[in-house]
């Protein structure tokens, strides 16, 4: 059974599940400059895992996307979407 823990599904990742979603933080960390703070970097984190989840598992891909998710602030660090 799936519970919810900092408004993320808490389940199993892989190894390489892992690897890639590292890839995919480090590759966002080095094209965004505006995603320096450690709060950030959390966001950034939440963004990679949900969207991993939802399907997207190219790492540039990936990365891309949650990095515009957090810098654009439609993700904060409550860990929800947020649309206005």
């Amino acid at each position: 059974m799936l519970t919810r823990q900092d408004g993320l599904q808490v389940g199993v990742f892989t190894p390489d599940d892992l690897e890639l979603m590292r890839n995919a933080f480090h590759l966002a960390l080095s094209s965004e400059k505006g995603l320096d703070g450690s709060d950030k970097g959390e966001d950034l984190g939440r963004s990679i895992i949900r969207l991993y989840r939802m399907g997207l598992h190219e790492p540039q891909k990936l990365g891309a996307v949650a990095a515009l998710m957090t810098s654009t602030r439609l993700v904060r660090n409550t860990g929800r979407l947020h649309i206005s």
